[in-house]
């Protein structure tokens, strides 16, 4: 599944973060090139404004940054950006499964579009494997319409429902988060603090999205192959 999720990154020509003492340059925590266009692209334009909310939320970014803003100097605690990145890994899977389950149902709704679902249907299987970057069926709805209709129906989500939703379905799913998150950080409850940017947080959070967002299209093609243990 993790290789799967890496040829996801490598379509985009985006490496993924390597272990963070590997970026740390006179003391200094930054990740070079940023990348935020390609990690951005793969996601629609209601997503990226509930993703540029989530910034605001858990780093402090702010769309109107300048440039002097964007690369000053913050300084964050090691073991609350391991957890932010964790976080954001959920956050991309999801907003990839609640965007799903939304236009699976727009379409039971109205028949124009049955074709969001067949072209799920057939689809499915290419998730992984497409040449498209962005996997989400085109909905027939644009623009501010579309987006008010999306935060409507999750406004509408139970709280027990939207955990289940950012939930992994299997353990193998959830273990390769674990994993992929120890790689990155080493020492996961280390209480260090990095100096480091806005850019280089706003980097670390989009990638962690992307991933959330590409393992949810992995897991999904790897349960047409393999039984996965489901979390109960």
């Amino acid at each position: 599944m993790y290789m799967l999720i890496f040829y996801k990154f490598s379509e985009l020509k985006v490496h993924l973060i390597p272990p963070l003492s590997k970026c740390i340059y006179n003391n200094r925590l930054e990740i070079l090139p940023s990348k935020d266009w390609e990690l951005e692209s793969i996601h629609s334009l209601d997503i990226l404004e509930m993703i540029r909310e989530y910034l605001t939320f858990v780093i402090g970014w702010r769309s109107d940054f300048n440039v002097t803003e964007t690369w000053a100097t913050t300084k964050i605690k090691h073991a609350k950006l391991c957890q932010i990145y964790t976080a954001s890994i959920l956050f991309g899977y999801f907003l990839k499964s609640t965007t799903i389950r939304h236009q699976l149902e727009m379409s039971l709704v109205d028949p124009v579009d049955d074709m969001i679902m067949n072209s799920y249907k057939c689809g499915r299987k290419n998730l992984v494997f497409g040449h498209t970057h962005n996997k989400i069926p085109a909905s027939p709805f644009d623009g501010t319409k579309e987006h008010e209709k999306l935060i409507s129906y999750l406004t509408g989500f139970t709280s027990d429902s939207l955990a289940k939703c950012a939930q992994p379905k299997s353990k193998e799913a959830l273990n390769l988060i674990t994993k992929h998150s120890f790689a990155l950080f080493g020492d996961v409850e280390s209480e260090n603090v990095l100096s480091t940017s806005f850019a280089t947080l706003k980097r670390l959070v989009l990638e962690a999205i992307a991933f959330g967002s590409f393992l949810w299209d992995t897991e999904e093609y790897v349960k047409t192959v393999y039984t996965l243990e489901e979390i109960n």
